[in-house]
């Protein structure tokens, strides 16, 4: 089967890249065509491995005409069986080309964010889609509070791979509360890294911080923390490929977010054994965090927040390496391929029998 999928703006180094990496690396029984209308660093790429059964296709343009050319020209030459987009206006425009060329693929939305704090789909843009792939319950729901159709919603969670992972350690106690924060700097955007910095200035114990990811609120963050009179326990770490290969050790992965999709980095960090504090924000942390693995708080609660700290810091060793491992067996790559197949299957043939099959089924 023949699969196009066209993305949103993507930064170039961040989950929804790897997440695409994983589908295309280890969906063998399909052919993929990837088309980038606008990127950043293009440092994912790295990530991709397959040797055959693929193209990647980048826009290095920025003018709105040139990227929607780039996208016709390429999808009206692959003349797939099924278009994912990665968001409302790459579906609009296949919805156009179908109708203006009698093209008979399904388009599917798969967006990576929740639908209600981005304007990545908007409500119009979803009767584009025949179908939808929801990362997360929190956007599934967010799909049918929309009005789209039970029977049109396949709910899937993104993947990681689980095995032959090392195990991070747990400082010893007489060592500081050690955190860790990975992904996109932006001080009050998404990230919200301005409470995770906010959170660490009123810490009464001793702590230091790993920050790993880079992003255009870097130097107003590093200047935040010089105010807060913080950055000497901070590391900025910058990108880098693979953060987990520079951690031995740590306490736990934080994450302040006001709105994710499914939030990768969270998975990653309970496939090494590494608890999680994390905002209850939409959409994500509560279809992954629970009593064995981590604490979830309420959004923009610097206090909740800090006292998550202090508990995990005073209760070291609460949470087992290998419980927090098993947390996450469900999301493995092995799982989510079998899934997706089935599921396009399904689309192609439109059958419209009930197909939400569970992720423990398969």
């Amino acid at each position: 089967m023949k699969i196009t999928l066209i993305t949103q703006y993507l930064e170039g180094h961040g989950g929804t890249e790897r997440v695409i990496s994983h589908l295309v690396n280890e969906d063998l029984e399909n052919n993929y065509q990837v088309l980038i209308p606008e990127s950043g660093n293009p440092e994912w790429l790295q990530w991709i491995t397959r040797d055959s059964g693929y193209e990647l296709k980048i826009c290095h343009s920025k003018n709105r005409q040139i990227q929607r050319d780039f996208v016709t020209t390429n999808l009206l030459a692959s003349n797939p069986d099924i278009v994912l987009g990665l968001e409302g206006k790459a579906c609009e425009l296949a919805y156009e080309l179908k109708q203006k060329y009698s093209l008979t693929y399904k388009i599917v939305s798969w967006g990576h964010t929740s639908i209600s704090e981005s304007n990545i789909f908007a409500r119009r843009e979803l009767a584009f889609s025949e179908y939808h792939l929801a990362i997360s319950t929190g956007i599934q729901k967010q799909l049918l509070a929309l009005g789209v159709p039970a029977h049109k919603i396949f709910l899937i969670y993104n993947p990681i791979r689980t095995v032959n992972k090392k195990t991070i350690q747990t400082p010893a106690a007489q060592k500081p509360f050690h955190a860790v924060f990975i992904g996109r700097i932006l001080l009050d955007d998404q990230k919200n890294v301005r409470m995770l910095l906010e959170t660490m200035a009123h810490l009464d114990i001793p702590w230091k911080l790993d920050i790993f990811g880079k992003g255009q609120d870097l130097p107003a963050a590093k200047a935040l923390a010089k105010q807060l009179q913080i950055a000497p326990h901070i590391n900025w770490r910058g990108w880098v490929p693979n953060p987990w290969d520079f951690i031995t050790e740590a306490d736990c992965l934080l994450l302040c977010s006001k709105y994710e999709g499914f939030p990768m980095v969270i998975i990653e960090a309970a496939s090494y054994g590494l608890p999680i504090i994390s905002t209850d924000c939409p959409t994500g942390p509560a279809d992954i965090i629970n009593k064995d693995n981590g604490i979830l708080t309420p959004m923009n609660d610097q206090q909740a927040f800090g006292t998550a700290c202090k508990q995990l810091y005073y209760l070291r060793g609460r949470y087992a390496h290998s419980t927090v491992k098993k947390t996450v067996l469900k999301f493995d790559i092995s799982r989510y391929i079998k899934r997706i197949q089935h599921i396009y299957t399904f689309i192609a043939a439109d059958n419209q029998r009930a197909h939400d099959v569970p992720l423990s089924s398969l």
